[in-house]
């Protein structure tokens, strides 16, 4: 069957990745760089005392490594449309070529980080007795090493495949700097889009939509808990509770104690459930791309489709960078101790800009 011809034309193409490839990647790569720098010392500050702690400075380490690399790329990609590109004697669309892989990499393993913290709430709000102390610092530092080993392994395959070389054009009689691919590199290259790109986004969005609900509705169960707590005290009551004797007041206190605790972990819920709903939002995107990568064959860069593959494609490489940097909003918005380190190290810093 005849496809229709791309709804994106070539003018749309060229002012899409003029505005998001130009200017707004480069943006905010530079806040996503900053942010999660200030994420990695804030959490070094408070201490990875705890699973959650240090799951976080890992989540932001991984972010780091990935916004630098799709930062190296941008920088490829505006050097490679630039006038004077081919004199150079490095082929900077075949670094993007060996880049991209890498990028996955820690891709994959930001997500694999959100979907743990998001299964070990879960675990510890709805069912609190049982998995209380089981994600231990060292058990939860195991794990993380663990998905980055994976993620690395699985595609170690692929990075295998490829490389750079020395090639002379036949046509300029130029030598160049240049991607190369083995025999294999299709193979692993369409395994790695089956598997990385297509089962592991929709398995993970499946369990943050699963883990959305049950953190959504533990939340909403504690907030309706906390307003039935503090309801208006009739005189009746006001009566009553001035014939407590001590053992009730004691009673009273723990409980008060306790419900500070409640509060915290609240607090923490939130954060955790805001970023799997914002990876959730974002996987969802993923594996749709992914889906039509797989069931339309003319929607592929060198296809038919390939302005709307393309231009696709940048939007969501600009939404990856953008939530790897706005989840040092969610820290500073329910962390109080991140809140708090963060205000300390800019007082600081403008007592120290100001006595120079």
């Amino acid at each position: 069957m005849e496809l229709g011809n791309d709804i994106i034309t070539n003018e749309q193409l060229d002012l899409g990745l003029l505005v998001c490839s130009k200017l707004l990647s480069p943006v905010f790569q530079l806040f996503a760089i900053f942010a999660n720098i200030l994420n990695l010392a804030t959490f070094h500050k408070i201490g990875s005392k705890d699973g959650v702690n240090v799951t976080f400075l890992a989540l932001s380490l991984s972010d780091l490594a990935y916004v630098l690399l799709d930062a190296l790329n941008t920088v490829c990609l505006l050097i490679a449309t630039s006038p004077w590109q081919p004199s150079l004697p490095v082929s900077m669309y075949s670094i993007t070529g060996c880049v991209i892989p890498y990028q996955y990499i820690f891709l994959e393993t930001s997500t694999s980080l959100e979907t743990y913290l998001a299964v070990t709430r879960c675990c510890c709000v709805a069912l609190p007795l049982k998995f209380k102390n089981v994600f231990t610092f060292r058990r939860s530092l195991a794990v993380l090493v663990i998905i980055f080993i994976c993620n690395v392994a699985f595609r170690i395959p692929l990075l295998t495949t490829f490389g750079l070389t020395w090639q002379t054009s036949s046509v300029t009689n130029i030598t160049r700097l240049t991607f190369y691919s083995t025999d294999t590199y299709v193979i692993f290259s369409r395994l790695e889009q089956l598997v990385g790109k297509t089962c592991f986004p929709v398995l993970f969005l499946l369990i943050a939509a699963v883990c959305s609900v049950i953190l959504s509705t533990c939340l909403l169960t504690m907030s309706l808990k906390r307003k039935s707590m503090t309801m208006p005290v009739t005189s009746y009551d006001k009566v009553a509770l001035q014939n407590l004797n001590t053992k009730m007041a004691m009673d009273m206190s723990s409980s008060n104690s306790s419900r500070t605790m409640k509060t915290k972990e609240v607090q923490l819920v939130k954060a955790v459930t805001l970023v799997t709903m914002l990876q959730g939002v974002l996987l969802l995107i993923l594996s749709i791309y992914s889906l039509a990568e797989a069931t339309i064959p003319e929607f592929f860069p060198t296809r038919k489709y390939r302005n709307s593959h393309n231009l696709i494609l940048v939007v969501i490489y600009l939404l990856i960078t953008m939530h790897a940097g706005g989840k040092t909003f969610v820290y500073y918005k329910f962390n109080s101790k991140f809140r708090e380190s963060v205000k300390k190290t800019f007082n600081e810093c403008l007592v120290l800009s100001k006595s120079s």
